[in-house]
Parts: C-alpha cells; sequence; structure tokens
C-alpha cells in the first residue's frame, strides 16, 4: 500500500520562503562585500541576528548567532570608527588583500584543478545566472564568488515568493521547478567548497563577528538543504 504523500498549503510554505529570504539576505549582504555602516545599524540595533532561522534545528547555527552576538556585545561598528575599520580590516585581509588572499572566497578555486577563475566552473555559474536574468554585473566579481552564489539563491527564492503570491495557475509547476534548481546549486556548487571556505574563515578571521558568520553559512545551507529536500518531496496545494 502505497503511503499517503504530506500536504502542505502554498501559504504555509511562504512563511519557509520569507524565512529564507531572512536567511540568505544576511549571508549574501555580508559575504559579498565590506560591512556598510547603513547595513550594520538596523542589523546590530534591530537585534537581527535573534531572528535568524532554524536556530532551534541546529547547534552550528546557535553558535554562529552566539558569536555574533557576543562580538556586538563588545564592539559599536556603528559608532566607533576605530571598530568598524577593524571589521572592515577584517574582510577584506580574508577576501581582497592588498597582499596575499587569505581566505579565496571563489569556487574555482577549491574545485578546479589549477584554481584559475572565469574558466568552466565560472562559466557554468554564470550561465545559470543567465538562465534566470539573475544580474551580477554590479559586482566587479566572478561568477562563482560566494557571495555572488548566496545572492542567486536570494534571487531565486524571492522568484518562488512571487510564484506563491500571483494568481497563476503555473503556480506549482513554476516552484517545483525553481525549489529543484535551488537543490541542484546547493549540491553541485555551493556545497562543493563551502567546507574548506568557511573553515578558512574561521581559521583567519580576527573578530567573532566573521567566526560566526562562516558557522552560520555552513550550518544553514546543510538545512536549507534538508528544507528543500522535503518541499520536493510533499505536495503543494493551492488552496
Amino acid at each position: 500500500m502505497q503511503a499517503t504523500k504530506e500536504s502542505m498549503k502554498l501559504e504555509d510554505v511562504l512563511n519557509i520562503f520569507h524565512a529564507r529570504n531572512f536567511a540568505y539576505d544576511i549571508l549574501r549582504r555580508f559575504f559579498i562585500e565590506e560591512p556598510s555602516k547603513e547595513y550594520l545599524k538596523p542589523f546590530a540595533y534591530q537585534n537581527m541576528i535573534d531572528l535568524f532561522p532554524f536556530q532551534e534545528e541546529s547547534e552550528g547555527i546557535k553558535e554562529g548567532i552566539q558569536d555574533i552576538k557576543n562580538y556586538l556585545s563588545s564592539y559599536d561598528p556603528v559608532n566607533k570608527n576605530e571598530d568598524y575599520e577593524n571589521l572592515h580590516w577584517d574582510f577584506t585581509k580574508m577576501f581582497i588583500g592588498p597582499f596575499e588572499i587569505k581566505v579565496k572566497p571563489y569556487e574555482s578555486a577549491y574545485v578546479s584543478n589549477d584554481g584559475l577563475l572565469f574558466q568552466g566552473t565560472t562559466m557554468a555559474v554564470r550561465n545559470l545566472y543567465k538562465q534566470f536574468a539573475f544580474q551580477s554585473a554590479d559586482h566587479m566579481e566572478a561568477d562563482d564568488h560566494i557571495g555572488l552564489e548566496l545572492d542567486f539563491m536570494f534571487h531565486l527564492n524571492q522568484l518562488c515568493i512571487e510564484s506563491c503570491q500571483q494568481d497563476n495557475p503555473n503556480a506549482l509547476p513554476e516552484i517545483y521547478y525553481l525549489l529543484k534548481q535551488q537543490q541542484s546549486f546547493i549540491n553541485n556548487h555551493l556545497s562543493k567548497f563551502v567546507n574548506e571556505f568557511t573553515d578558512g574563515v574561521i581559521e583567519q578571521a580576527d573578530t567573532d563577528f566573521y567566526k560566526g558568520l562562516a558557522k552560520l553559512l555552513n550550518h544553514y545551507l546543510l538545512i536549507d538543504l534538508n528544507v528543500l529536500n522535503e518541499l520536493l518531496n510533499i505536495d503543494l496545494q493551492n488552496h
């Protein structure tokens, strides 16, 4: 006898998409470029890190959150220039230079034999971006930069939200397709290097802020892959 497939209404799935939106928005912002005071202000003062989703399901996420809270209780990068400059430098010296890049933020650096950018891996990611009209040209980075790959996941999740909210007869097939694409992107790209990347950040970061973000990123992607797998194996319903 075949087991009955679990079902879920789109309005409930929409809550999951909003939670994912919140998580990917934080991660993409802090890994795509140096932290800005404009974003740090609401992030710190509104205690946004306390709202990070799925923390009850992951000790690693909890640990990352605590690292960031410990940093924010000891330092004030919004109002103290020295704290801001030190946080800014932590990002710069790890991912940009001016000397040797301590932690390479590109998938190619981990998965290709020669580690060269703008080869097969970068092009494969670029083609996926084009397929979903994702614009990464604003950032002068190779397409397989960790921040851009996280931004792409944010973009695909946004498309899921749009499909949920529109009165569209094709909403369900669109959502299944987008979920499958996200599952594939984590499996074929982010999962291929995120462990090594986040280990490097934890080892090289001077601040608990970036150590915590690295733990968040690593453990959140594990949770998110489980979420995607579950959503792909349930019966989504419009009503």
